[in-house]
């Protein structure tokens, strides 16, 4: 059965663990092209890091979710079962069943797709390599603008949106029940409060898919947190410590250099909020069912609704303490925003402070290197004398 936009998937093959493992074989020897490469250097480092710490959390989210009893694909198939029950719902109250847009998310596909495509090309414009073989292709595909991050942001934006609009349905219903001459004239009241149950249970059924999406992607969110983070942290010490000095050659490309990491961080800090805020969302619409149900005049409700009501706010109460969070390590809010300029403020002024330490000497010695290797050789062979006092420290 398919929704458009979701395709419930009901078994699995036996091609879907050896493509696993070749993938994984692959994987592993494109890590190996891109560490032994010449101009590797201590950034890159990390972007390695970063992609396997997202693959083995995933491969273990998917260990844990089966060992708990869990379908893989209870999020799809959760989502498709959601929708088939709201449906009739909807029919009851006139009230029109939300879904997401198909052409919202290929949209946001394309964009995402011709972005890293003009990254790209873009990064071969600024550095063109001398010759093309597997290690070059290695390099523009595996390193940045960070393909994994692109697999996160995209995997995780789509179920969290899809869950979004299925609370926003479960919204629509609860407001219809503001006032009771809402309902047809022929609706018992007992029937009112049957279908008060139903939007109880599906908001409960609801509660239990995020569960399982936090339980399944806490990991990768906690990985893809930490990298993006420890990847603002060391791009924002790097520009405070390098300085590339003016070029005496007429031409943009030192221009476009030093625009590249300013591009590469404002993408970080895109995707990092676009998850904050389509989690944010989220809860917001668990809010506001909150405060509607605060809203009924519960004196004035038979007692059949009544208690349908009470046990609703019971629920509510019971599920709004189930927050998103990255393995437990930290909810996924708004909140989390101001924590992490307070941290990159404090790490940045800590990494002033250790300049002279052994490693972070090494980091910046590494930088520079690659910097001058990639610069004069690469990006501008033509003018190789151009800088006049090459790239030096500034602090």
């Amino acid at each position: 059965p398919t929704t458009g936009l979701l395709l419930q998937n009901t078994r699995s093959t036996i091609i879907y663990p050896l493509l696993e493992l070749a993938r994984t074989c692959i994987l592993v020897a494109c890590t190996y092209m891109i560490y032994t490469w010449e101009l590797f250097f201590y950034l890159q480092l990390i972007s390695l890091l970063k992609f396997w710490s997202v693959i083995i959390a995933a491969r273990l989210s998917e260990k844990w979710i089966i060992n708990s009893n869990i379908d893989k694909n209870t999020l799809i198939n959760g989502i498709i079962e959601f929708d088939q029950k709201t449906a009739v719902l909807s029919t009851d109250f006139s009230i029109q069943q939300r879904s997401l847009s198909k052409r919202f998310l290929n949209t946001i596909y394309i964009s995402l797709l011709v972005y890293f495509i003009g990254y790209e090309l873009f990064q071969v414009y600024l550095f063109p390599p001398k010759t093309i073989n597997i290690y070059t292709t290695m390099h523009y595909l595996f390193n940045t603008p960070f393909i994994i991050d692109f697999d996160v942001l995209i995997s995780s934006y789509f179920f969290l949106m899809n869950l979004n609009t299925r609370f926003q349905t479960l919204l629509d219903f609860l407001k219809f029940f503001n006032n009771e001459s809402d309902f047809p004239n022929e609706w018992t009241h007992s029937e009112i409060a049957m279908s008060m149950e139903r939007i109880r249970i599906l908001h409960s059924e609801l509660s239990e898919l995020l569960k399982i999406f936090s339980l399944g992607y806490g990991p990768l969110l906690l990985s893809f947190f930490v990298f993006n983070f420890m990847n603002l942290l060391i791009q924002f010490f790097l520009s405070v410590c390098i300085q590339l000095p003016p070029s005496k050659v007429s031409s943009i490309k030192p221009i476009l250099n030093n625009i590249l990491p300013f591009i590469l961080n404002i993408q970080v800090i895109i995707f990092t909020m676009s998850i904050i805020n389509a989690v944010s969302l989220i809860h917001d619409k668990r809010r506001k069912m909150i405060s509607y149900l605060r809203l009924y005049r519960i004196s004035k409700l038979h007692a059949d609704i009544k208690r349908q009501v009470k046990m609703f706010m019971l629920q509510l109460s019971f599920f709004e303490l189930d927050e998103i969070s990255a393995f437990g390590f930290f909810n996924i809010n708004l909140n989390i925003v101001m924590s992490t300029i307070v941290l990159l403020l404090t790490g940045l002024i800590t990494l002033l402070q250790m300049k002279k330490h052994i490693i972070i000497m090494n980091m910046i010695n590494s930088t520079m290197s690659f910097a001058v290797e990639a610069l004069i050789n690469y990006a501008m062979p033509k003018y190789r004398y151009a800088y006049s006092d090459n790239i030096k420290l500034i602090i």
